[in-house]
C-alpha cells in the first residue's frame, strides 16, 4: 500500500519531502491521510499505477493493486474480534476483516469495542483486509447502539450475509 500511496503523493505533489517508498512510510500519519483521501476520491490513480508499476511488481502483485479499485471507504463500528476476522459493519453490511501482518486482537483491545473507525477495505487473495490507516474516533456507545450493532451482526450470521470477498 505505501508504494500505491507514494506514487499518488509523486504524482500529486501532497507531501513533497517523501522521495522514496521509505521515506513516505516514515511520514507523519497525517500526512498519509492526506494521500489516502486523494488516493480514495480518484480509482484511477490505482490503474494508473498498475499500469506504470514504477516499483517493478510482479503480475500477481499487480493483479491484487488493480482489485483495489473495487475498494469500500467509509466509517465502519468493528463489532467483535474473531479468531478469523474482525467484524466492520457498514448499514446494514457487516464484513470479515482480516488484518494483513497482524490479527486485530493484537491492535485492538476488546474493552474498546465498539470502535468507530474511518478506513479503507480492500480486496486480497480472496479475503477483506485494511488499507494499514485507521481513523478512530474517541465515542463512548450507550447499551441501544451496542445492542443494535450485535443484532446486525448475529442476524447477518444466522442468514450468511458476513461479506468475506469483495471483487477483484
Amino acid at each position: 500500500m505505501w508504494a500505491l500511496q507514494h506514487f499518488v503523493n509523486t504524482k500529486l505533489r501532497i507531501v513533497p519531502e517523501a522521495h522514496s517508498v521509505l521515506e513516505y512510510a516514515q511520514c507523519p500519519m497525517d500526512d498519509k491521510l492526506k494521500v489516502r483521501e486523494a488516493l480514495l476520491a480518484d480509482k484511477k490513480l490505482i490503474e494508473e499505477f498498475v499500469r506504470v508499476h514504477p516499483q517493478e511488481f510482479s503480475n500477481d502483485e499487480l493483479a491484487i493493486v488493480s482489485g483495489w479499485r473495487h475498494f469500500v471507504s467509509d466509517r465502519f463500528y468493528i463489532e467483535r474480534l474473531l479468531k478469523k476476522y474482525a467484524i466492520f459493519i457498514l448499514g446494514d453490511e457487516v464484513y470479515g476483516v482480516s488484518g494483513i501482518t497482524e490479527s486485530f486482537s493484537e491492535i485492538i483491545h476488546p474493552s474498546y469495542l465498539p470502535l468507530c473507525v474511518h478506513t479503507a477495505l480492500l480486496p486480497f487473495k480472496g479475503r477483506i483486509i485494511y488499507d494499514g490507516i485507521f481513523e478512530s474516533y474517541n465515542v463512548m456507545f450507550g447499551r441501544n447502539i451496542t445492542s443494535e450493532l450485535k443484532d446486525t451482526y448475529m442476524t447477518a450470521k444466522n442468514e450468511k450475509r458476513i461479506i468475506e470477498t469483495l471483487p477483484t
